[in-house]
């Protein structure tokens, strides 16, 4: 007798796997088990056309000389329904020979697909659309499926009466010919529409929030994204009740053309009276009220209250109550107008952190993503800890994409947490040029890895080199030194170029070579400290004669120097901030007990902005202020050492030096930046390109009481300007292209300035 395992023929051509063994007496139960199990002899199988044998063998665990096994006969038939190759598939077992027996029924064949009766799209256009495709299989969902497609790309187009009927022929071989019959009809537009029921708008008013109109064609998706629209514009005005039902549509009698109605029932306009709060125990009265941003009094918003809504559930989830729900009751007096709302509570149990896993690194050691999440086992799951934990990741710069997972677990209060991310490309080699108004044309060779070794260092070998410059950098940081939240870096730098002094361009050559070491213990997520030690050897030589009237000589000087620097980041995306800001304040320390020429303390305080005004429309806002004194020994501070403002990272529309402020550089200096940048480019939802427009004004003085608080062309005016830019926002290499515009220019001079840099100007 033959044990057969058989899979039942599909419904749909759905695969649903079945089994069924029939067993007769001892000799089979026997060959159930493993020690007497008979050995296949051979393996059969049936109904092939345009599959090969082994193609179906290679999938089978059950093969000549193997053990036969019923729990292998029935993975067997499971990974032959997989193929997608059969209609249905049924193995049987001969013991009396043991052979094994494969009956399969093929699915057809795709021969070649062919479309009558399309006149407005072509076949490869209809073959883009369709996922039946030729050299496939054919099953019934996908004719099903292709059907739709033609449909949806016909009636799209304003043909309301298309239809589609499928016929095909099948030949000897199994191979199909699939003929798709399109009856295209009339292309039909809307020829009016009307509205009816509103008492406060009028008709055109509403027929303006539409993109359903006149000459259009008719898209169902379009008219309820348009009735959506409708009542969003009356529930932000107050009408709560507002409801617009489904348009009726009338044709003419030719079906060329059609006529959309649309009734609104507008109901009452409420005005917001009591919002309470009902069932809360985890937060207080006092929290709760902070996050209403519907006001008493005015008329009812449905974005406010939406608002409202995500804030509350926003400050449970970050309290650790992933389940707490507000449930809205409205209590409404259409004689007054009036309407109270109550927000029921639902709080829900506290969550925990089970346990965190990464997936998805290749390259990257999985502690270099553990140690920015700020969740650990065992604590509270704050969903706000979470999103932070996401940026720090992110920041990185070497990550595509960072996704988390909350999975449940048998404890009821604990979750898991999964983060998937993928990693991006961390080293680059990029050559390129580039022209500016001051350091005309300007070369780059760069080489930076931003996750050596898998362990998120970060190295930067740089050369600049051009008429005006010739520049030299190396530099390396360990962000998490020893593994712990401190980093540890050097920087070796050669920097040559021209110098102005007021209106002579090349007035000197400043030559600055040396190095730093820095280490940077992080305070907590948002703070922390930066020290570093540097130390220069500068050089001024080259003197043009008309500078040397102006008291300019060559000399050599040794800068040693110490810097202490706190910093508060609570930007979401250092490479391209949306909301946050960076606080800074820095002193450094030259000469002294430290040694050196030159003997200074220089202050600067910078605090910077990002404000997410829509979609990824942001704008930024940037103010620096600093200062430098000189000590004993030392008489003065060095012109190398002062604040030069304009150029690039300052008051765009100026050049770096000459042009704002006292020739020989200022003691105090004082910088303002606005920025609205928008995005031109996006790839996997990051933005790659970017424009911006910008306002800069500031200046530097001998001293601060020196400052002149208008914008003008005196020596101790602020100056302005004002342009435009182009952001490459690569974390790896981040190029600005600007052009600026001084309006505070003197009379004469050019105030149109370009500018191509490296970086970011905060």
């Amino acid at each position: 007798m033959k044990t057969k395992i058989r899979i039942l023929p599909l419904s749909m051509y759905i695969v649903f796997a079945a089994a069924a063994v029939f067993v007769s007496a001892s000799p089979v139960l026997a060959a159930s088990k493993k020690e007497n199990a008979p050995r296949i002899a051979a393996v059969v199988v049936n109904g092939l056309y345009n599959v090969r044998e082994r193609s179906v063998i290679a999938e089978m665990k059950s093969r000549r000389g193997a053990l036969y096994d019923p729990a292998k006969i029935t993975a067997d038939i499971e990974a032959l329904a997989a193929m997608g190759h059969f209609q249905n598939v049924e193995i049987s077992f001969d013991p009396a020979y043991n052979v094994v027996t494969v009956d399969v029924v093929e699915k057809p064949f795709v021969r070649k697909v062919e479309f009558r009766g399309n006149k407005r799209f072509s076949r490869g256009r209809l073959l883009d659309e369709i996922t039946v495709k030729e050299k496939e299989y054919l099953d019934k969902l996908s004719v099903m499926e292709s059907e739709a497609k033609i449909l949806t790309l016909y009636r799209d187009e304003g043909y309301a009466d298309c239809s589609v009927e499928t016929i095909t022929s099948v030949d000897d071989e199994n191979r199909v010919t699939v003929n798709f019959l399109v009856t295209e009809g009339n292309k039909i537009l809307i020829s009016d529409v009307f509205i009816r029921g509103t008492k406060v708008f009028n008709e055109k008013k509403i027929i303006s929030l539409m993109k359903t109109r006149r000459k259009k064609v008719y898209k169902q998706d379009v008219v309820e994204n348009d009735i959506k629209e409708i009542e969003n514009f009356y529930k932000n005005r107050g009408w709560q009740e507002i409801a617009a039902g489904r348009p009726e549509i009338v044709f003419n009698e030719a079906r060329t053309a059609m006529t959309v109605l649309l009734i609104i029932s507008e109901g009452v306009r409420y005005r917001v009276g009591e919002v309470t709060f009902e069932g809360y125990t985890a937060a207080t009265q006092k929290e709760l009220k902070k996050l209403v941003a519907l006001k008493k009094g005015r008329f009812y918003n449905d974005e406010k209250f939406q608002e409202t809504l995500s804030s509350v559930q926003q400050l449970y989830s970050d309290k650790g109550y992933l389940r707490a729900l507000a449930r809205p009751e409205f209590a409404k007096d259409k004689e007054t107008g009036k309407m109270d709302i109550v927000f029921h509570i639902d709080e829900g149990p506290v969550f925990y952190l089970g346990y965190v896993d990464v997936t998805g690194l290749t390259y990257t050691k999985e502690k270099v993503i553990r140690r920015e999440v700020l969740l650990k086992e065992g604590d509270v799951f704050r969903m706000g800890t979470l999103r932070r934990s996401l940026e720090k990741i992110y920041n990185l710069g070497f990550l595509e994409f960072v996704e988390p997972e909350i999975r449940p677990t048998a404890q009821d209060n604990v979750v898991d947490l999964v983060i998937n991310v993928a990693e991006g490309k961390p080293g680059i080699l990029t050559a390129g040029a580039g022209y500016s108004s001051v350091d005309k044309l300007v070369g780059t060779l760069q080489v930076q890895h931003i996750n050596l070794l898998g362990r998120a260092q970060r190295l930067n070998l740089m050369w600049e080199f051009g008429e005006r410059k010739q520049n030299y950098e190396i530099s390396w940081t360990e962000p998490w030194l020893l593994d712990r939240p401190m980093s540890f870096g050097f920087d070796i730098f050669n920097t040559e170029r021209a110098r102005e002094y007021g209106a002579i361009y090349s007035a000197y050559r400043e030559l600055r070579k040396g190095g730093a070491l820095r280490v940077g213990p992080r305070l907590s997520d948002l703070l922390s400290l930066l020290f570093s030690y540097s130390y220069e050897e500068i050089e001024i030589f080259d003197i043009a004669s008309s500078a040397a009237d102006l008291g300019i000589t060559p000399s050599k000087s040794v800068t040693s120097s110490i810097s202490s620097q706190i910093i508060r980041d609570s930007r979401d995306n250092v490479f391209d901030a949306s909301r946050g800001s960076r606080n800074s304040l820095s002193i450094q320390y030259a000469g002294g007990v430290m040694g050196g020429d030159v003997n200074f303390v220089k202050t600067i305080g910078a605090t910077s902005w990002h404000f997410l005004t829509f979609w990824k429309f942001v704008l930024s806002t940037n103010l620096r202020v600093g200062w430098i004194g000189a000590f004993e020994p030392s008489t003065g501070v060095p012109i190398y050492e002062r604040f030069y403002v304009g150029g690039a990272e300052t008051v765009r529309g100026y050049r770096y030096r000459g042009e704002i402020g006292p020739d020989e550089g200022g003691r105090a200096m004082m910088v303002a930046n606005i920025e609205y940048k928008f995005p031109i480019i996006q790839e996997r939802n990051r933005t790659v390109l970017q424009g911006a427009f910008f306002y800069d004004i500031g200046g530097a003085w001998r001293e601060f009481g020196d400052i002149d608080y208008r914008a003008g062309t005196g020596e101790n005016d602020l100056k302005s300007g004002v342009g435009f830019g182009i952001r490459f926002t690569t974390p790896v290499f981040p190029i600005r292209l600007d052009w600026g515009y001084g309006l505070n220019q003197k009379t004469g001079v050019d105030p149109s300035q370009f500018y191509f840099t490296i970086g970011q100007i905060f």
